[in-house]
């Protein structure tokens, strides 16, 4: 491991243990800059509680490796304050534990707790994500049924190599909105 990749991770570590709201930039061209608390850090994984508009909203979960700028801010920032006088604080983790050797215990810890998920490409395509239902762990792919943005579920899964896999989003509104509206996948 690198000086900077040690040294970021020093930094997440930090902002974990001392409820930091953290900026993520990655390496990734044209991926987002995440803001949101981080929860948890592995040399594979780091999962934030994300923050929008003066909210949590659900769990990203980002390669590790693509983080190469963090920046902490205080506890004065407007979030923490307002999280520390209206709640949750500190903000909490995912519901049950998550496994982050490798993607695949990663995905399939959230999938216990979490029906849909929002899978990201970013290496190959930054703009496009899918969002479903884990319905099979391979050794070196997962299987996801993809749920469209009218709550319909698709007739056959899509198949995505955990190595192409640069993040996954779990429990934020709009995937509990599709999960919903969806229902059960189909069987």
């Amino acid at each position: 491991m690198d000086t900077m990749s040690k040294e970021v991770r020093r930094q997440l570590q930090e902002a974990a243990e001392k409820h930091q709201l953290t900026h993520l930039e990655r390496a990734l061209p044209g991926s987002d800059e995440l803001e949101g608390f981080v929860v948890e850090v592995t040399p594979s994984w780091t999962v934030i509680a994300e923050c929008n508009r003066l909210a949590l909203d659900g769990f990203v979960a980002l390669r590790t490796r693509d983080i190469v700028k963090v920046r902490r801010q205080g506890s004065r920032d407007l979030m923490v304050r307002w999280l520390q006088r209206e709640g949750p604080w500190p903000p909490p983790g995912p519901h049950g534990p998550l496994a982050q050797t490798d993607f695949r215990s990663l995905v399939e810890s959230v999938s216990r707790n979490y029906h849909l998920i929002a899978v990201f490409e970013e290496d190959l395509d930054p703009g496009v994500v899918y969002i479903g239902a884990p319905v099979r762990f391979g050794k070196k792919r997962l299987k996801l049924l993809e749920v469209n943005p009218k709550a319909r579920w698709a007739s056959a899964p899509t198949s995505f190599h955990y190595d192409d896999i640069t993040r996954i989003d779990f429990g934020d509104r709009y995937n509990t909105i599709l999960d919903t509206l969806a229902g059960p996948p189909p069987r």
